[in-house]
């Protein structure tokens, strides 16, 4: 069985890490956990801006660290765990992530907006339930976080 855990690092990601862990551990299955970067912006460009690009790799790295930590933590609570970081819109990479594992369950976290932010802003996670083929765990934030 395969478990897909998308995290963003904030301050609940501990929390769905958790949630995903005792899941795993109690059924017996694979932990994907997921982190995805957003697109670097495209900016326009001068013609006295020269060939050098902003650079992202520091901040990409970083991530790639964080991602393997939360993996590296799974393993050593005795759970099968792979860190995966890609880039792109999140909804659309965590869906595409579930299709190409053939995940059994996708769980991710809500941050719990409410819905005037959310209708401006949008929600991965109301996203990722609508187009999702398999089930979704969504774990809220806890009341002492909120």
């Amino acid at each position: 069985m395969k478990l897909l855990v998308a995290v963003d690092f904030s301050p609940q990601t501990e929390h769905i890490l958790a949630a995903a862990r005792d899941l795993a551990r109690a059924l017996g299955a694979q932990l994907w956990l997921m982190h995805v970067v957003a697109p670097p912006p495209v900016l326009p460009r001068h013609n006295d801006a020269g060939p050098d690009q902003p650079p992202i790799a520091l901040e990409d790295r970083e991530q790639q660290r964080l991602i393997q930590e939360a993996a590296d933590s799974a393993r050593d609570a005795g759970v099968e765990a792979t860190g995966v970081l890609v880039e792109g819109p999140p909804a659309k990479m965590i869906l595409r992530q579930a299709a190409t594992l053939q995940a059994d369950m996708i769980i991710i976290g809500s941050h719990g907006f409410g819905p005037a932010l959310e209708m401006l802003l949008g929600s991965v996670s109301k996203k990722v339930l609508k187009k999702a083929r398999c089930p979704v765990l969504v774990v809220p934030i806890p009341r002492s976080e909120e």
